[in-house]
């Protein structure tokens, strides 16, 4: 039977699989045992949505406590959020179909519900037919006084929550932020990779979640833990890795927790019993070799002044004066305002990311 490749690089497995995070871990929980809602902010891809995961893994023998995650990403609007939240939460109070459409009818009669599986995993799917904003807030209303009634504590975690100020309605933050603070037996875990919004989200006074989460802002794994975790699944499988191997991925990557997990997954997938640098090296080399056609594309996506500033940024790997005369000579770049409308852009497409006022690529591949 081929064991399992220990390095994965999208769905949390499991606590044997993930690397580190004790102190983070400790500190949401903490948040949770005192009822207090708790906002994660890292970049991309940093490990915060298996953070969560891990945390969930951690709670789940606690009787006091269900546990819901839903990704928001993918929503465009409301009606496509309540979906969603109706989805993630009937489906765990319910565990018998004719049950769950029972339950539905009683709550979202109103409402139309429409109830199907998922042919593959099983897992149900709600959809509304939500026509009005009024509509919209009255299901809100009778979902969180569904979840009010019920005798657990009840721990919602939503990932990339800076998704409903792009919403089309009106009010949606103020709707939120009444249904949740309505329901004493719910905590929240919120998460993103858009500091900015997020920060302005619950820090700006005139906005209604002001002062109503706490934050965590997720930093990369300490490469020495790192390096003894990625150690230890190779020696687990008879096999070996050189220290400067591991130090080569982790400065490569630039201690990045997807990036390293993609290296280490390719480099674990090869077979090679000993692995010594030019190993390593080599399934570098290959990565970029197939992301290169991706990365070309970019070139024809961006102004010739965008694509200039984005390969300028990729020299210098991350940059505190983009708008420096330094920076822009070097480079040939052009005005000032130039640059800084181009960084707008690239920041737009989610191409670079800034983070104290340094700018980086968000992908450390390219």
């Amino acid at each position: 039977m081929k064991t399992m490749n220990p390095f994965p690089t999208s769905e949390y497995i499991s606590a044997e699989y993930f690397c580190d995070r004790e102190s983070e871990l400790k500190q949401i929980v903490d948040f949770i045992d005192s009822q207090r809602n708790i906002t994660i902010i890292s970049r991309r891809r940093l490990g915060k949505t298996a953070l969560i995961k891990h945390c969930f893994h951690h709670l789940k023998k606690r009787k006091d406590l269900s546990l819901h995650y839903f990704d928001i990403y993918a929503t465009r609007d409301l009606h496509e959020f309540i979906n969603i939240l109706s989805s993630a939460l009937i489906g765990y109070f319910e565990s018998k179909p004719e049950k769950m459409l029972s339950q539905l009818i009683k709550m979202l009669g109103q409402f139309r519900p429409k109830l199907t599986f998922d042919e593959l995993s099983g897992a149900p799917s709600v959809e509304l037919s939500l026509q009005t904003h009024a509509e919209k807030e009255q299901s809100l209303a009778a979902i969180f006084s569904y979840l009010s009634g019920q005798k657990q504590r009840i721990i919602i975690a939503i990932d990339e929550f800076q998704q409903i100020t792009s919403y089309p309605e009106k009010n949606v933050e103020a709707l939120l932020r009444t249904q949740i603070q309505s329901s004493n037996n719910i905590t929240m875990i919120y998460s993103g990779s858009n500091r900015r919004m997020l920060i302005s989200l619950f820090s700006d006074y005139a906005r209604p979640f002001y002062q109503s989460s706490g934050f965590l802002f997720l930093d990369k794994i300490d490469q020495d833990r790192y390096k003894e975790f990625i150690s230890k699944h190779f020696k687990k499988a008879g096999r070996k890795i050189s220290d400067d191997s591991l130090s080569f991925i982790l400065d490569w990557a630039q201690g990045h927790t997807y990036f390293v997990q993609e290296i280490c997954n390719r480099v674990y997938s090869a077979g090679d019993t000993d692995i010594v640098l030019p190993d390593v090296k080599q399934v570098t080399l290959a990565i970029l070799e197939e992301r290169t056609p991706l990365y070309q594309v970019y070139q024809n996506m961006l102004t010739a002044s965008q694509y200039a500033l984005l390969k300028a940024i990729a020299m210098e790997t991350a940059i505190k004066k983009p708008n420096s005369s330094a920076f822009l000579t070097r480079y040939k770049l052009g005005a000032a305002s130039s640059v800084v409308r181009s960084l707008t852009a690239l920041e737009t497409k989610d191409l670079i990311f800034a983070e104290n006022g340094v700018y980086s690529l968000t992908d450390i591949f390219l």
